[in-house]
């Protein structure tokens, strides 16, 4: 039988505590690894001498896997569950990075950045994503952007990771980061929950069915295609095209916003404010997503947004004083932002859950 889900002010929707706990998860390894990353980049670089192609080809891995992991990561997602995944995603993540701290060679840091990455597509890349996608149909794109600025927020660590970097050393820093991976995943793990309906909800807290079951549809009419059927669908292919191009270039900014910026003269403190500003700037976007991504046609924000982003990497490429940062980080900050809970929102909407 389904009813009407009581509203109560008292009474939030469990959705809403997922989305909090992995949007302090995305805060934590976003700020740590996917943005922090970048300041282990020179300090690695200097003490073994490695060029920049060579160490960049680290990071190369890590996007190869990723993409390569991510319909095994789906598969055991909808097969496993979301608590298994980020144990053992973010177990091995963490031991990737204590490993990395004893690395002595580049062969080394290859195989050490490759275990990491492995257990971030695991661990982080999909399951809170695909929770939250789970949970929410009419709020979806406000519930991915709460989600994502997590990520964004992480930001503000990287100032802090440079710090940490130059007084304790970038093998510590490793080392730490890697405890922090471990220490963060248990907690969240028990909080994420695969389905709506296997707990007696609905998506968007909108009803309650008792009992609970397994149903893979939503109560709004969404489509819900299988592996196949998407598979066989021109948007499909547009889609993917269109998030592999801006990832080509996500991912390199990523990597290397401070080296370009330290290559262009501008101090090592100053460019890793940079990135924190990027990431806040970002963190608009992602919120300005969420207000008008659910009220305006997604395909059009995305477009908008992602030629933000390439105005935004051209600016990038021409810096060569300090103040030339201010358009990159609010160009390419307000593209990137936008488009993070637009993607999943999209693909969502596409297929549905």
């Amino acid at each position: 039988m389904i009813k009407a889900f009581p509203r109560s002010r008292s009474r939030i929707f469990y959705g809403w505590w997922i989305v909090a706990t992995a949007a302090f998860f995305n805060f934590v390894v976003s700020g740590t690894y996917t943005s922090g990353f970048t300041a282990f980049f020179t300090p690695l670089r200097t003490e073994f001498g490695w060029t920049s192609v060579e160490t960049a080809l680290g990071f190369s891995l890590q996007r190869l896997e990723g993409g390569i992991a991510g319909p095994l990561v789906g598969f055991l997602f909808d097969r496993l569950g979301p608590r298994k995944l980020v144990i053992g995603g973010m177990a091995v993540a963490g031991g990737g990075l204590m490993l990395m701290s004893r690395i002595d060679s580049l062969v080394g840091f290859y195989a050490t950045f490759l275990m990491t990455a492995v257990g971030i597509s695991f661990g982080f890349g999909g399951p809170p994503i695909y929770c939250v996608s789970n949970w929410f149909v009419r709020k979806r794109t406000k519930a991915l952007s709460y989600l994502m600025a997590g990520i964004n927020l992480g930001g503000i660590v990287v100032p802090f990771l440079v710090l940490l970097i130059a007084q304790a050393g970038w093998r510590t820093s490793l080392f730490v980061v890697g405890l922090a991976f471990w220490a963060v995943a248990i907690p969240v793990a028990l909080i994420l929950r695969h389905r709506p309906e296997a707990v007696g909800f609905l998506p968007d807290g909108v009803l309650e069915v008792t009992p609970p079951i397994q149903s893979t549809n939503g109560p709004v009419g969404e489509d819900n295609f299988g592996a196949r059927e998407a598979l066989k669908s021109a948007a499909f292919w547009l889609i993917a095209l269109a998030f592999m191009l801006s990832q080509l270039i996500t991912s390199a900014v990523i990597v290397l916003e401070m080296p370009l910026l330290e290559s262009a003269g501008i101090s090592r403190e100053v460019a890793g404010i940079a990135v924190t500003f990027t990431m806040l700037m970002t963190l608009s976007g992602n919120l300005l997503a969420g207000f008008i991504g659910d009220r305006f046609p997604k395909t059009a924000v995305m477009a908008f947004a992602f030629a933000l982003q390439c105005v935004g990497v051209v600016t990038l490429a021409l810096v060569s004083e300090t103040w030339h940062i201010a358009p990159f980080v609010i160009l390419y900050g307000l593209g990137l932002g936008a488009t993070m809970p637009m993607r999943n929102s999209l693909v969502a909407d596409y297929f549905g859950r």
